[in-house]
């Protein structure tokens, strides 16, 4: 109780490091995003005008910094940059005024530029209305604001003070080389076969034993979900994936199992120097002392500013169940908050939707090691409906046990794929025969990582385009060495 009470104060007197996403093409409103600079001020992004209509889009376009500290702010060195532009830095002294704001536009002419009365004008970047970003840097070239959007709304400007969502694009590193649309940044810095634009989406089930890694790759934005049970495996895929000195925006600790975080302590190794932007987990008390040493990771990125850390019980610290993540390729992150009351770690496991950038393509759904009481729990408090649970690709809850599925889950979802991280060789009877069973009579294919190895998952982003699987190895639908039958009770009759 003595650590999560300390992780609580932690939180609350950093939160305000967060920051948000417009989220445009969703309807929704992002959270106050505020970031630290310095000078120990806190500006922010807090409008912009894509889209005007009166006028056109080179002379309407404007910028609204606002300072939400308790000093005035002088942005002079700050600068903004933005997908494909060449950027702008402010070249002499703007004051912001403490809770005020500046605008800066590409015309600062109010005649011309539809009335928009201008504090100063820039050049070098023009914002892109269908999908695109932009980023507030302090004078030493570290992204303290973000926002980003799939397409901009028209005629208003994108109000970034709203009360949801959280922003994990653009990528924080200040060495970061925006990529063209035709271009996009593959793992290994060159271009990978079917990556065809910036909105492509690229998801990873790491071979890792028997545990859970999962990356998302969207646009340059890297998600993490779980890290498996050895920080040495999980770094070597890390090193696989040329993961070195970037950014991690977002790392998602389902539960307090060291199968799925004892991997995460290699993204804290110092010898990393990876970014870590936002970090959720449950936050309950646990007697592993694994787990203290990365929470205690975690603190002192807290301490430093340098990490934003989320209790998935208020996945966006605003009260509400859902918390809504666009990357900067814009898919999107619904993260959900789990049963309250769940009867061990595996049934505090939140469920999370991942939506392509064009949802008719791809959606997956990740619920961790959930087993049936979670399950139920979702559809009772109404993921079923929103965000909606049905997806394309489907992963096994709980490693292919039978106490992570049902035939009313699987009707629920209705995957065309099912997608399993286990170990070949494990004491849990993984997958169970009568996981197996339940999947093909419902028709649904799957790949296991202890067979096929790595599995990686990609969709262009772009409409009617779906999504491909590729594995290191084998086929669908294989066994393994320590597949059979469960006596778990809550297995029978399966």
């Amino acid at each position: 109780m003595r650590l999560a009470l300390r992780f609580e104060r932690l939180f609350r007197k950093f939160a305000h490091v967060a920051a948000a996403v417009a989220m445009a093409a969703c309807g929704e409103r992002s959270a106050p995003a505020q970031g630290v600079s310095a000078a120990g001020t806190s500006l922010v992004i807090s409008r912009v005008m894509v889209d005007p209509t009166i006028v056109s889009d080179d002379r309407g376009e404007w910028i609204e910094i606002a300072n939400e500290g308790t000093q005035p702010a002088d942005l002079r060195g700050w600068q903004l940059r933005s997908g494909n532009d060449a950027g702008f830095m402010v070249p002499r002294s703007l004051f912001v005024p403490v809770r005020g704001a500046v605008i800066l536009a590409r015309n600062a002419d109010a005649a011309t530029n539809g009335g928009v009365r201008v504090d100063l004008a820039y050049s070098g970047i023009a914002l892109g209305n269908n999908g695109d970003w932009l980023a507030l840097r302090d004078p030493r070239g570290v992204t303290v604001d973000s926002v980003a959007w799939a397409r901009a709304p028209s005629g208003v400007p994108i109000d970034h003070r709203g009360d949801r969502g959280v922003a994990v694009a653009p990528a924080t590193n200040p060495d970061a080389t925006p990529q063209s649309p035709s271009a996009p940044r593959a793992p290994n810095g060159s271009t990978s076969a079917g990556d065809t634009s910036a909105r492509a989406l690229v998801v990873r089930l790491l071979d890792v034993g028997q545990g859970d890694a999962i990356l998302i790759q969207n646009g340059g934005s890297n998600v993490i979900i779980d890290g498996g049970p050895d920080p040495r495996v999980f770094g070597e895929r890390l090193d696989e994936l040329h993961l070195a000195r970037d950014t991690i925006d977002a790392v998602i600790l389902t539960h307090a199992h060291a199968d799925h975080y004892q991997g995460l302590r290699e993204l804290f190794a110092s010898r990393r120097h990876l970014a870590v932007r936002f970090f959720w987990e449950n936050q309950d008390p646990s007697p592993n002392r694994t787990l203290a040493r990365l929470r205690d990771s975690i603190a002192a990125r807290v301490t430093a500013g340098s990490l934003v850390y989320r209790d998935t019980d208020d996945p966006c610290a605003n009260g509400t169940p859902i918390c809504t993540i666009t990357l900067r390729g814009g898919a999107v992150l619904h993260i959900m908050r789990p049963k309250p009351d769940g009867h061990g770690p595996n049934n505090r496991s939140p469920a999370i939707k991942l939506v392509g950038p064009d949802s008719a393509s791809f959606t997956m759904w990740m619920a961790g090691d959930a087993e049936h009481e979670a399950i139920d729990w979702f559809e009772r408090t109404g993921y079923a409906r929103d965000p909606g649970m049905r997806v394309d690709v489907l992963k096994a809850d709980h490693h292919g046990s039978c106490n992570g599925v049902s035939d009313h889950y699987v009707d629920l979802i209705r995957p065309s794929l099912l997608v399993v991280s286990l170990g070949a060789v494990n004491d849990y009877g993984h997958m169970h025969a009568q996981a197996k069973s339940l999947y093909q009579r419902h028709g649904v294919p799957w790949y296991r990582t202890d067979q096929n190895g790595t599995i990686t998952i990609r969709s262009p982003g772009v409409a009617g385009a779906g999504y491909s699987v590729s594995v290191e190895r084998g086929a669908k639908n294989e066994s393994g060495p320590s597949d059979r039958r469960s006596t778990q009770p809550g297995c029978a009759g399966m």
